[in-house]
């Protein structure tokens, strides 16, 4: 396109005029995202780590006091809110409350890793499963019903769930819907022994038959 390397030059130059600002722009951010995204890496794994050790640290505080460590456990849950380390130390303080007579603290703290957990949480449905059966410890039925059909978990559950709600359904003596509970968590798999939930189901004949 060019006769002599000045004219080369010269288009260079006059190129470099036009889109120089451009090139040094596009640089510049290329820079940022890439330093940026590694400091964000940088930190995040460092929070993971601090995040780490104060849980460690914490489990000894809870071996030692129990329920007396509460307020610690409130505290790194509320520095922690949304990781995976705040919902195991809420699932702690869920336990170490009902083991208190402290209910309404328990469901407090499941009920906020059920709204903060993410729907492919491994701790959800632990979560999720533990309140309904509080739940039903407290004669708590629709509550408990209503804790298993709001969220939706992973299949592997479904034998579980089904089975608890078979359990409620006794409890209401509603035994029709209880038989379909059970029949559900046997076709879903249900417990290894599946003897178990048919013992269940024959019993609501019994059941059926005091009636």
């Amino acid at each position: 396109m060019y006769d002599t390397e000045e004219q080369q030059v010269e288009a260079i130059k006059r190129w470099w005029q036009e889109n120089g600002n451009f090139v040094i722009v596009g640089i510049i951010v290329g820079l940022a995202v890439v330093f940026g995204w590694r400091f964000y890496q940088d930190n995040e794994l460092s929070n993971k780590e601090a995040a780490s050790s104060s849980y460690q640290a914490l489990q000894t505080s809870i071996d030692a006091k129990g329920y007396g460590a509460a307020a610690e456990l409130q505290a790194y849950i509320d520095s922690n809110k949304g990781s995976n380390y705040s919902f195991m130390a809420a699932l702690q303080l869920a336990k170490l409350a009902v083991d208190g007579d402290k209910f309404a603290e328990a469901e407090a703290q499941l009920s906020y890793v059920i709204s903060a957990a993410a729907a492919n949480n491994p701790l959800l449905p632990v979560a999720v499963l533990r309140l309904a059966r509080l739940q039903v410890t407290q004669a708590k039925y629709d509550e408990a019903l209503a804790t298993l059909t709001a969220t939706t978990l992973d299949v592997a559950f479904t034998a579980t769930v089904e089975e608890l709600k078979g359990d409620i359904y006794v409890a209401q003596n509603v035994t029709e819907k209880a038989r379909i509970a059970y029949q559900a968590a046997i076709d879903n798999g249900g417990l290894e022994n599946n003897a178990v939930l048919q013992t269940k189901i024959n019993q609501l004949s019994v059941i059926e038959a005091a009636q």
